[in-house]
């Protein structure tokens, strides 16, 4: 069992985003009214947190089996690296941050800037744009944040972005789609430049709420019809990603070792915060998990 160490800090409040839910529950061992309860607050809320857990990898993935179902994808490969504690490996479960200790330089630094993870997504028969997926975050070691500030991983609500914009530039939005590709990928200069770009509506309708909201993905966007364009591409998504900052607060989860974060890909846009892996120690555990049930 991993061990976590309590540490008191306020909690912040947003409108919508944020909210704790199942407090003093063990998420390995929930009953199906809490399951339905944990569920019902993402969809609800876009992202949620359970605090106080100690679970190990493969409690974490089998805890999302039994909640979401097995539509996971990735994961480590099956050896186990020797140096890590194997309570943190298990497939489909990533280890972010330095879970060996101090290192040169943070890897993951994509995560650094806006986007959704659903642009990270294989190409997979039967899977849509507009899924519901679901990436659990798992905060075993919390590092400092820059400059002395609390460690935090900060989101945009879209569907409160997109309720903001004037009715003029909602209805221009929801004529157009963009191409979406992973900034991990887009970014390596070594990675082929076919990369497979994904369509997805600009504006679109929440599978479980009905609500609509905003989809970017990342800066990579491309807007259909400026594929031969790609600094007006840019530009055009700059501009809009401004407008949504501008008429859109930022919810900043403020991290307690213990906290499982959930969000709803098809609700919110997120970006980590960074930390000097040189000084302090960042062991998370992240899954994501198509909901099925």
């Amino acid at each position: 069992m991993i061990q976590i160490t309590q540490q008191q800090q306020p909690i912040q409040h947003h409108t919508r985003l944020g909210i704790e839910v199942l407090h003093g529950c063990n998420l390995n061992c929930l009953t199906n009214l809490e399951s339905r309860e944990l569920k019902e607050s993402l969809w609800k809320h876009g992202v949620v947190v359970v605090r106080q857990q100690q679970l190990t990898a493969e409690q974490l993935k089998e805890f999302a089996k039994q909640t979401f179902g097995d539509f996971m994808f990735g994961g480590p490969p099956k050896t186990l690296d020797p140096d890590i504690s194997p309570d943190l490996q298990s497939q489909y479960v990533y280890i972010l941050g330095n879970p060996k200790g101090p290192v040169p330089d943070a890897a993951g630094k994509y995560a650094w800037q806006w986007h959704h993870d659903k642009d990270g997504l294989p190409s997979t028969e039967g899977l849509d744009m507009n899924a519901l997926y679901v990436v659990m975050l798992y905060g075993i070691q919390v590092p400092e944040g820059v400059d002395g500030q609390p460690h935090t991983t900060e989101f945009l609500d879209m569907i409160e972005a997109y309720n903001n914009l004037e009715p003029q530039h909602q209805q221009q939005l929801e004529q157009m789609s963009m191409y979406h590709s992973p900034p991990m990928f887009s970014k390596k200069p070594n990675v082929e430049t076919d990369v497979p770009k994904k369509l997805h509506p600009i504006v679109s309708t929440h599978k479980v709420t009905g609500k609509k909201g905003l989809y970017l993905g990342s800066d990579t966007a491309i807007a259909v019809g400026m594929e031969d364009r790609p600094e007006e591409a840019k530009r055009f998504w700059e501009d809009l990603f401004a407008t949504v900052l501008d008429c859109t607060p930022v919810y900043s989860h403020v991290w307690q070792p213990g906290d499982i974060l959930f969000w709803d890909n098809s609700q919110v846009m997120h970006r980590g915060r960074p930390y000097d892996p040189t000084k302090h120690q960042r062991i998370a555990l992240r899954l994501g998990v198509v909901e099925t049930g």
